[in-house]
């Protein structure tokens, strides 16, 4: 019943807003030459003999870092596998294609029609099916329940906006949920959102957060001296760094960058924002302040030397970044976004500063929390106060933030936690 529901409203939908969506595709950059994977068409796979075929969903970036640490734990179990990553985006392919090892196909997953994900269930010929995170498409599993492919959600992450509108078509989302064969959440708050929208409470365990596992192998002193000799900061300078910034949160971060450096005049201050195509926006922000400023992307045609602040309008260097920084504001939180994931600046040995609306990384900011190795600001003024007690404080802030690298590596291990748990059905012939 709960097929056909969705269906009655989704293919009108389809039809009706096909052409808008491939102008929206065509906009955003997404029309590339693996495109028509979108529609199930899948060229042939490489399959290691009679090796059992094992299909991962990372929707994009910060899923497919998962599905390293998800996929060295597999192939840790001495067995004989064939492993498929699709993604939704296309920033997430092309970070699977430079993390992942070259025996992983790598694919786009298909639009959310029958005849689409049909094509594609049968190209690819997975025997199970994990999917990373908590995106959900109702007809990918209602096909993988028809053929008999066991389907998985692991790392699992819920909002409370998402519990909210999953509410409202409980029973029809309550079916969807029971296709699955494990729920492994991130958190006991994770799992308890799971439960009110209709999973089984004998199918959801709290597994961890495997992202912790993969942090700790990233942070490492050869990434934060390549960085280092990318961005040249003198190291005389304080870096204060606002990383994954969205609309409504940079003006006020330059306003207290300004009050900061009456104090520490050769502050330098780098805005990474979440949606690098807002930089211009920034960049005419920063005129109106007479600040000197300049873009990463033009790094080849001038060395930033003293300029005053960066613009970071390239992606994939943030975590780095933090490496280098003494004050560090995690953006999304000063406004409504759910901010952003901290423990990426606290594994580093930094202390932390974000806003109040941090709802899409709870798990992290408890986690952080504890240690005393974050502040969280509910304006421009409380952030001022805090930055400037850490540049007057840095030996204390300097302890506080190994604390917090200390407790990530105390809670390590979740990869392998969870695919443990779902071993059985990968030994199964």
């Amino acid at each position: 019943m709960s097929f056909f529901f969705y269906n009655i409203i989704i293919i009108p939908l389809f039809f009706i807003g096909g052409p808008l969506l491939v102008i929206y595709f065509s906009r955003k950059g997404l029309m590339d030459m693996h495109f028509r994977e979108r529609l199930g068409l899948i060229k042939n796979l490489p399959r290691k003999g009679h090796s059992k075929r094992v299909l991962i969903h990372a929707v994009s970036v910060g899923e497919v870092k998962v599905a390293v640490a998800v996929i060295r734990e597999i192939k840790a179990l001495g067995g004989n596998y064939s492993i498929i990553v699709s993604t939704t985006t296309k920033t997430g392919r092309q970070d699977a294609s430079r993390y992942l090892p070259d025996d992983i196909s790598i694919v786009y997953n298909p639009v959310d029609m029958l005849w689409c994900v049909k094509r594609f269930l049968r190209n690819t010929s997975p025997d199970i099916f994990i999917n990373l995170e908590t995106e959900i498409w109702p007809n990918f599993l209602f096909m993988c329940k028809r053929y008999g492919i066991p389907a998985f959600l692991m790392n699992g992450r819920i909002s409370e906006k998402s519990v909210r509108k999953y509410r409202q078509f409980k029973p029809v989302v309550k079916d969807i949920l029971s296709i699955f064969r494990l729920f492994s959440m991130i958190s006991d708050l994770d799992a308890q959102r799971i439960l009110s929208i209709g999973a089984d409470p004998h199918k959801v365990l709290v597994g961890g957060n495997a992202k912790y596992d993969i942090l700790l192998n990233d942070a490492t002193p050869e990434l934060s001296k390549r960085i280092s000799g990318i961005y040249k900061i003198d190291n005389s300078r304080t870096v204060f760094i606002a990383g994954s910034t969205t609309e409504g949160e940079e003006e006020i971060i330059i306003e207290v960058y300004k009050n900061l450096r009456m104090d520490e005049p050769d502050m330098i201050l780098l805005i990474v924002p979440r949606h690098i195509e807002r930089s211009y926006k920034i960049a005419s922000i920063l005129r109106s302040y007479r600040f000197d400023y300049c873009l990463r992307s033009e790094f080849d045609a001038h060395v930033p030397g003293n300029k005053q602040v960066i613009i970071v309008d390239v992606i994939g260097e943030l975590f780095g970044l933090y490496s280098l920084g003494n004050i560090i504001f995690c953006g999304g939180s000063l406004v409504p976004r759910g901010g952003h994931n901290i423990l990426e600046a606290a594994v580093w040995g930094k202390m932390v500063l974000y806003g109040p609306s941090m709802e899409n990384f709870l798990d992290a900011k408890r986690l952080i929390e504890k240690t005393g190795a974050t502040f969280e600001v509910r304006d421009g003024d409380e952030l001022l106060k805090k930055a400037r007690w850490i540049i007057n404080n840095k030996e204390k802030a300097e302890r506080l933030g190994k604390r917090s690298r200390h407790e990530i590596v105390k809670n390590i291990g979740s990869a392998k936690k969870q695919v443990e748990a779902i071993a059985p059905f990968l030994y199964e012939e």
